[in-house]
């Protein structure tokens, strides 16, 4: 039947140029529309809408305009684990065995990430594509990094995480007097990371500065440029506008001036403690702008996903319907610590063991993940998923990824997976030893807030006990409250466990109510939608 086809318009092509062209054109376009997508393309039997088999346009657009999380998370509920998302790629979501096989058996990542270099495209860990240069790169470092080298008294940063929460716990709270917590911890966040990359006394110091803080608009004016930066760079300075350009240049120079200072002022080591980061990278001879693209990068998104999570973590403390939960806090840290006194908590060991503090991060990261957004890798061999009852090959070189948003988001595994419910990280009253570590180990198993895998996020150990750290020591002394003054407030009747979902992507925004306010940025890193989060603070009762 097609061969027919084929003949007859090649016949009618014969009697003149218009013809052919007219025919030429129909060729091509039942080719690409037609015969490739659904006979000779590698993914013709993986489900996915028909736009998205022929054309990226429909991915990038979504992109664009903040709502791809959002559409990836319809087209997994609509057409199953595995959808077509682009006419080379795939995204995968509902079975841990995916992360498994994309990530911890560390699947290479693609050009997408190369757009993360700094200072003249220069190259850095999370930039580089090659597995084996990746590696090399984590050698040099990766011992400043483990938990015991965090936690030890011999280093630095120890002693750093607990002086910078006694500034942020210390700065001025009035009831008349909110305070914007997004800028707040961002302030401690890049406090604390600058320290730990260049040394203590070569850091920021924003939390005692205020006015210093305004570094954190270009920051943030940059990372909303995440699409073009990564999947439209070519487009970048048509899209940036003069404001982005702006903020582009002022943190370069604001990066280069903090290393320079860094340079001229190397910290003195003692035998048993560990060198800053920009030491030990020049010891392994990265020099200049060669180091500093690991640390801009490391400086950019170690701020920036620690400022989220404790912004979205004392919000939800905050609302009225998880205002107990505070209290529940508080009375695991006074029976850890005692009643608060003149002096902050800096037993960090202790810190790190106590359950409920624990069960808040691991749900707020769950719920309110940094970084929401997919991970792209590439296939290096054939790849065989399951579509129903059926095994498909997915060809070398298809882009396949998960993301974090919809694997925290697996029913089966989290029941009622848009709440925020702490508790469900704790054991139940009925629930057996043996029955609550099959089930943490089956959640863990879905989580992957810092990544998975050797690519996982160096700085995990840091951000984990600086928010600890901070949280600790705000509700050990402090209650909160949302702002008055700068939303209408939710009020839930007293039986209500759990509030109504904070939503991802613009279309959220319907009100002035704090949950709109909240609103989650669709985005591949997310932030609050309007970049504020006003609460006020009070001493505990």
């Amino acid at each position: 039947m097609l061969g027919e086809l084929v003949v007859a318009l090649w016949l009618l092509a014969s009697e003149n140029q218009y013809t052919t062209l007219v025919v030429a054109a129909t060729v091509l376009a039942a080719y690409k529309l037609v015969i490739y997508p659904f006979f000779l393309s590698p993914l013709k039997n993986i489900p996915g809408p028909y736009l998205y088999r022929i054309s990226a346009i429909p991915a990038l657009e979504n992109q664009r305009k903040h709502q791809w999380i959002k559409t990836v998370h319809a087209l997994h509920a609509k057409y199953g684990e595995v959808v077509v998302l682009l006419p080379t790629a795939i995204s995968c979501s509902g079975d841990s065995k995916y992360i498994q096989d994309i990530y911890v058996k560390n699947m290479p990542k693609l050009k997408f990430y190369e757009h993360f270099r700094n200072h003249g495209f220069r190259d850095n860990m999370f930039a580089s594509l090659e597995n084996d240069r990746h590696i090399r790169y984590k050698r040099m470092v990766q011992n400043l990094y483990l938990k015991s080298a965090v936690f030890s008294p011999k280093n630095s940063t120890r002693e750093n995480i607990v002086a910078k929460v006694e500034q942020l716990v210390n700065q001025p709270k009035d009831k008349s007097l909110a305070i914007d917590v997004y800028s707040l911890f961002g302030s401690l966040a890049m406090d604390v990371v600058s320290a730990f990359e260049l040394g203590v006394k070569n850091g920021t110091d924003l939390l005692l500065h205020p006015t210093k803080r305004l570094i954190l608009v270009p920051h943030r004016l940059q990372a909303g440029m995440v699409f073009w930066t990564t999947l439209m760079p070519r487009f970048w300075d048509w899209a940036a506008g003069d404001n982005v350009k702006a903020a582009s240049k002022e943190i370069e120079e604001w990066q280069l001036n903090l290393y320079g200072n860094a340079e001229k002022n190397v910290p003195k080591f003692e035998e048993d403690e560990n060198w800053t980061t920009l030491e030990t990278f020049k010891k392994n001879g990265l020099l200049g702008k060669n180091a500093y693209s690991f640390l801009s990068d490391n400086i950019f998104a170690g701020h920036e996903t620690t400022a989220i999570q404790l912004t979205y973590l004392t919000y939800e403390l905050s609302r009225p319907v998880n205002r107990y939960r505070q209290a529940i806090l508080r009375k695991e840290l006074v029976e850890a610590f005692g009643k608060p006194g003149s002096t902050p908590i800096s037993d960090l060991d202790r810190l790190d063991k106590l359950p409920y503090l624990e069960a808040l991060l691991q749900e707020n990261s769950r719920v309110h993940s940094s970084i929401p957004g997919g991970e792209p890798r590439v296939v290096p061999k054939e790849y065989k998923v399951q579509i129903g009852k059926k095994s498909v090959a997915v060809p070398v070189g298809t882009t396949i990824s998960c993301q974090p948003y919809l694997m925290h988001r697996v029913e089966s595994v989290f029941p009622n997976p848009d709440a925020w419910l702490p508790e469900r990280w704790l054991q139940k009253e009925d629930e057996t030893d043996v029955a609550y570590k099959a089930r943490m180990t089956a959640m863990q198993r879905y989580m992957m807030p810092f990544g998975k895998g050797v690519r996982m996020c160096l700085g995990m150990n840091v951000a984990l006990i600086e928010m600890k750290a901070a949280l600790a020591n705000l509700y050990w002394r402090f209650e909160s409250d949302i702002s008055a003054d700068w939303c209408q407030i939710t009020k839930y009747d007293s039986n209500t466990k759990a509030g109504n979902n904070i939503g991802l992507g613009s279309h959220y925004m319907v009100s002035d109510s704090d949950e709109s306010m909240m609103t989650m940025m669709d985005s591949y890193t997310t932030r609050p939608y309007y970049d504020e989060c006003w609460l006020e603070w009070l001493e505990a009762e």
